[in-house]
């Protein structure tokens, strides 16, 4: 039998629905809340479990002291929940609240109906997360408290707290190891498959069991910690559980302008410009850890996973990766994003097979709007090591070759896939200091292989977008193409990737529709000890940079492959 401290294993219990409400439009696959900084912070703010935080309170004398609190808490909301509804309910009734009369409603009326309510495994799943995140989040406070009591030298306290910190490292082995299921399961929509918790519940037992020899306790700085939802989130991200401190420093009315996204993005920028430009080119732990990230979280092994995929890491800044990984998470994490995901965003249930959406009956719609009626579109599931062979043995044959087409790809993630196909291509939504535009372009390309590495290590939700249009149009556009210019490209992209354009560079390429010419890769020379990019052979990308090009060019949009990567 499992003990106490492995709670967060059981079941929820459940006992009606089936499944997540269905969404309402056809065109519309995914419910999103308020975007408001308010609503983004939601996720931060749930409440704790508190049979999960009495399980470990049992061993530590700090977090027993905290229950209490969180207790009065949560009977507090419960009331004022249960006061609300009664409110609301005696308003619908046309009841004067403060009256105390009962009007000429019957028992029928007021009696409540209690139906049972069955948690749907997504949300099943999303809880089992919040459990397992919350017990990691408290062995990092933990190792905090260690490491500090290391720095100050208390020689005795440190070895008698080896034993405990090698547990607690192990245990967050196998958090991860469980964590990692959860997520490959989250988006399914069977029962969640049954897992083997021994060895965790072992590791989390010995963690426990060591914390008791050692003596260790917590103190009010760690339960202070502990309450704050920032930390909680640096936890979540792998940063440091101090990265987002400084937001104590800047004004309200300032700090509610962005988001906690962007704020996080823009400290890691801040930090990267104070990195050495000659480790700027290559991505290590090392780096990660010079700009906020904690060395020993899960976070940077996966950002050095993905951004060596495909030999795409040369091609941007080694600190970029860790912005493009928070955006990602801050989309589709589950415990994060604002976003109700399913595993594919249309009809999830169907995989391996073309589809179309149903015509739009809508008559408010523009001329000038998309039609995504006429766009392909597949779910497919499959390995990442045969990612580039499946997709083409999708795609060859279902697309019409002849010598009058071209067909061009986009890299992307699912809710950006899905924005392209029913809003049309945002020529703003572009990154800045890219190889041919900063903030404004589009970026396709020519090898399907290029646009396959560059979804699958920039997200976890990657998609590919094709589209085929013929040769005509494509040459009918005003086109500078730096393919054969080696000369003109380098100072085009140097110009757009240092940040430092020219008045020149800007009015040279706005006079066109698109830019043609290979990829950028990054390299530090030692000469000038400045940044240098250079073309990465064999390689090729076309940039749409004119708003009315894109505007046609959308209606080339062809077909477009929602993936579901498994790493096993």
């Amino acid at each position: 039998m499992a003990s106490d401290s492995t709670s967060i294993f059981h079941n929820v219990q459940c006992n009606s629905l089936n499944s997540l409400p269905q969404l309402k439009s056809n065109q519309t696959p995914f419910g999103r809340y308020d975007e408001l900084f308010g609503e983004e912070r939601r996720p931060l703010e749930e409440e704790f479990d508190l049979n999960e935080l009495k399980t470990l309170a049992a061993k530590d004398k700090k977090l027993g002291e905290l229950i209490p609190q969180l207790e009065a808490q949560k009977r507090a909301k419960a009331f004022m929940k249960a006061f609300l509804q009664e409110k609301a309910k005696n308003v619908r009734r046309g009841r004067n609240v403060n009256s105390g009369d009962d009007g000429d409603s019957t028992d029928s009326e007021d009696d409540e109906v209690m139906v049972p309510v069955v948690l749907p495994p997504v949300i099943q799943r999303k809880i089992k997360l919040t459990r397992i995140e919350s017990r990691s989040f408290i062995h990092k406070l933990w190792l905090r408290r260690i490491e500090i009591t290391r720095v100050e030298g208390n020689d005795g306290n440190c070895s008698s707290l080896e034993h405990f910190e090698l547990a607690i490292h192990n245990a967050q082995e196998s958090i991860k190891s469980y964590r990692d299921f959860i997520y490959k399961e989250f988006y399914n929509k069977e029962e969640l498959r049954q897992i083997s918790t021994e060895s965790l519940e072992e590791a989390l037992n010995k963690v426990l069991e060591e914390k008791e020899k050692s003596g260790f306790e917590m103190i009010d700085e760690d339960i202070v910690l502990f309450m704050c939802p920032t930390v909680r989130l640096c936890a979540l991200l792998g940063l440091k559980l101090d990265f987002l401190d400084r937001l104590e420093t800047i004004p309200e009315d300032h700090f509610h302008h962005r988001s906690l996204c962007d704020w996080i993005t823009i400290f890691l920028q801040n930090n990267s410009r104070s990195v050495n430009p000659e480790k700027k080119t290559s991505l290590t732990s090392e780096l990660l850890d010079s700009i906020g990230f904690d060395p020993l979280s899960t976070t940077v092994k996966t950002i050095m996973a993905r951004s060596s995929k495909g030999n795409t890491q040369c091609h941007i800044e080694a600190s970029e990766w860790a912005a493009i990984f928070i955006q990602d998470e801050f989309t589709y994490n589950p415990l994060l994003c604002s976003l109700y995901f399913r595993q594919f965003p249309f009809q999830s249930y169907l995989t391996s097979s073309w589809f179309q959406l149903p015509p739009i009956t809508d008559n408010k719609e523009s001329e000038n709007d998309p039609d995504p009626c006429h766009v392909n579109i597949m779910n497919f599931v499959m390995k990442e090591s045969h990612a580039s062979k499946d997709i083409h043995s999708k795609l060859d044959d279902f697309l019409s070759q002849s010598n009058g087409t071209t067909v061009l790809y986009h890299g992307t993630d699912h809710y950006s896939a899905v924005n392209i196909l029913l809003e049309g291509i945002d020529l703003s939504a572009g990154k800045q200091n890219r190889d041919f535009s900063s903030r404004s372009g589009f970026y396709l390309t020519k090898n399907m292989d290029e646009a396959i590495n560059w979804a699958l290590c920039t997200t976890a939700k990657p998609a590919i977008l094709v589209f085929q249009l013929n040769q005509e149009d494509l040459d009918g556009a005003k086109k500078l193409d730096l393919s054969s210019d080696e000369e003109r490209w380098r100072e085009i992209a140097t110009s757009f990737r240092s940040g430092r354009r020219t008045a020149t560079t800007r009015n040279i390429v706005s006079a066109y529709d698109l830019v043609e010419g290979p990829q950028a890769t990054v390299r530090y020379d030692e000469a000038t000890c400045e940044l240098l990019w250079e073309q990465k052979p064999s390689s090729n990308q076309v940039c749409l940079i004119s708003e009315d090009f894109a505007e046609e060019f959308q209606k080339t949009l062809h077909s477009i492959l929602f993936l579901d990567v498994s790493s096993t």
